[in-house]
This record gives C-alpha cells, structure tokens and sequence, in this order.
C-alpha cells in the first residue's frame, strides 16, 4: 500500500517523516532556484547553478528540521512528549502527544522556533561574509539561507494560530488572564483573521496579475484556515468531555481468548464472527495474561497460524498500557494517540473491569456530541 509519509530517520525517538508533498515544493524549489541562479549569473554553467540549487533546498529544508527540532526539544524538556517531525508543502509541524499545561511552557515551546530560524540566519551571514571572494556560488548560497531563514522566523512570528505567533500569543493571554479558555479563544480567532486576510491579499494578488504569487498565497491561507479550525473542534470535543470518564466509555464484554488456542482457531471462531480486531488472552478475567490483535498474527506465516498458539503472539499484560476507571477520557484519547494503540484495556486492582476500543470510544464521542450540540 502507498504510503504518504517516509520515514527518514529518528532523533532522541523522534520519528523524522517527509511528507508525499514535500517533494512537489522540493521540485519546484529546485527548478525555479536553478532558472533564478542560471539567469541571475550567466557566467555559471548550468552544472553549477543546478548543483548549488540542490545544495542550497536540502540545507533550506535541514533548517525547517531545526526549526522544529528546536520546539521538539523544549517541548519534551518541558514533559510534552513528542512523536514525530513531518515536513510537508508548507514547512514542517512537530506531533505533540498533548498540548503544554502552563503558559510558561507554551510561551517558551512557541518562540524556540523563531529562535532557531534567527541563529541560522546570523550564522548564515556571518558565513557569506567570511567566505565573500572564495567561491561566488557558496557565497549565494549562503546569502540566500540567511535571507529565507529570516523570513521564516518573521512569517512565523505573525499573531495567527496556528503559526508560533498565534501561540504566543496563546501562551500571553493565558498568562495575563490566568484563563486557559480564553486564551484559547484569542488565539483561534487570531488563526482565522490571519488567514482571512491572507485571502484578501491573494485576491489582490490575482487580480493584479500575479496567479502563481496568489494561489501560492491562497493555498497557504487554506491551510492555516483549516488548521485552526481543527485545533477549534479538538478543545471543543476536550470541553464537552470533561466530566466523562473511562468507566462511562468502557464495554462491559470483555472479549478474551483462550492462551492455547491456535492462532487459526482464533481467526475464525472469534475474529471473523464478532468483527473484533484484537482479544485480551486469559481463560477469565481474573486471569488475564495479555492481548493478541491482527498486527500480530500478520507476524507469522500462514502456514503456521493452525501450529501456533495465541499466547505465543500475544503482548504480555506487563508491557500493556492501561487505565483505571476513573481516568478522565481526554487522558484516554491522549494515551490511545501518544501510543498509537487501537484498544486499552480498564483495569481496577489489578484485575480487568472494561475494554475501550478505539472505534467504539469515537462513535461514543460523536453520538455524545451530537447530543450535547
């Protein structure tokens, strides 16, 4: 199956990814820079201006990794635990499994991105300034990452969220009002202005001619319209469940499987009847000693599955993540993505009570929304 994102690598567990997309804004990057150089110095052959082209993208986009580097590493410093770097046709965002619990921690979060962008762009100059006379290619290049990493830091600086400004922002209404709502509030209303206003301006843009420079604009303003307004939709869904808990949330059936039972007996006595893509493994729920879904029989080839037993794929209960009844459901979800796990079982003195299934926990969440509306 196609995927959308390559994995290129981890630091300090986190998961670098590029976006399908980056490769569009990397093509048309590389062959505008290439065409601007090739024009700009016509004295160059067009090995040269291709070759600092390339040269010039991939450290432009080692600097957007640092960028958000630069948030990741604050952010876990602060105990926001970060899962992943993703860089895509805008830019670059950082997964946080949660978003900070203190004004401070936001504030700092949010500005160590623009931070990072001013360093590399004094580095940047300070460089084409020494190696001035050297090397006419090395020096444009260097000149042109200080320039755009400037820009960066400035466009990021802009009062709408979901850019760092809007952040900022957040984390300084939050400070001053001491009302992580309203913060909340300001900075999604800062989100939406800002991209209403880069509307007009790609508008504008268009009807002076520019259509590359407008819909390049409008496409951005989209995304950050769109982004705010999931960002609006995930408080709102964390307000409406605040006072729910695992319990409210929970199956009563716990679906368990026997530990000895074949890998193929299981498939087609219990998955396929009950449409259930994992089962807890114990003969009760007293004794439950793991859990066994699909992802692990996939493990093992199909000429073995009527050979092998379910408890010698299973997860052991001790490496199992899992909640107690009482645990609010916005720490449910926070556990079910920061993992990535697809059910967690509910457990009360050691012993099995419930089974939230991830599927089941959404359409719960969507009917009590619908209710609450």
């Amino acid at each position: 199956m196609f995927k959308s994102v390559l994995v290129i690598g981890r630091f300090r567990d986190i998961r670098l990814e590029v976006h399908i997309s980056w490769l569009i804004i990397f093509a048309l990057l590389l062959m505008t820079m290439s065409a601007g150089f090739r024009h700009q110095y016509p004295d160059w052959t067009t090995a040269t201006a291709v070759l600092t082209a390339l040269v010039t993208a991939l450290l432009f986009f080692s600097s957007i990794l640092a960028h958000e580097l630069g948030h990741s590493l604050v952010a876990i410093r602060r105990g926001v635990p970060v899962t992943a770097i993703t860089l895509f046709i805008f830019g670059g965002v950082a997964q946080m499994a949660r978003d900070p619990d203190k004004a401070n921690d936001e504030f700092s979060i949010a500005i160590a991105g623009p931070i990072v962008s001013f360093a590399l762009a004094a580095t940047f100059a300070v460089l084409a300034m020494l190696t001035a006379g050297w090397y006419q290619p090395l020096t444009v290049a260097l000149n042109w990452l200080a320039t755009i990493n400037l820009l960066v830091a400035l466009f990021n600086l802009i009062p709408g969220f979901p850019l760092d400004g809007g952040r900022v922002l957040r984390a300084l209404v939050w400070k001053v009002t001491g009302d992580a709502k309203k913060a909340n509030e300001t900075a999604f209303a800062s989100g939406k202005l800002v991209a209403y206003g880069l509307f007009g301006l790609a508008i504008w843009n268009l009807v002076a001619g520019n259509l590359v420079g407008g819909l390049w604009i409008m496409l951005i303003a989209w995304f950050l319209l769109n982004m705010t307004q999931a960002q609006g939709r995930m408080h709102m869904l964390r307000e409406r469940l605040a006072g729910m808990r695992a319990r409210d949330l929970a199956e009563a059936e716990i679906p368990l499987v026997d530990p000895q039972r074949s890998i193929e007996a299981w498939l087609h006595q219990d998955v396929l009847p009950s449409g259930r893509r994992a089962f807890l493994v114990g003969t009760n729920v007293a004794e439950v000693v793991g859990l066994v879904s699909l992802s692990d029989a996939r493990h093992v080839e199909h000429s073995r599955w009527a050979s092998t037993q379910v408890a010698d794929i299973m997860t052991p209960m001790k490496k199992l993540h899992h909640v107690s009844p009482g645990a609010k459901a916005d720490e449910v979800l926070q556990l079910l993505n920061e993992h990535g796990l697809n059910q967690i079982p509910v457990m009360q003195d050691g012993r099995v009570s419930g089974w939230i299934d991830r599927q089941r926990l959404l359409r719960t969440i969507e009917i009590h929304l619908e209710v609450n509306r």
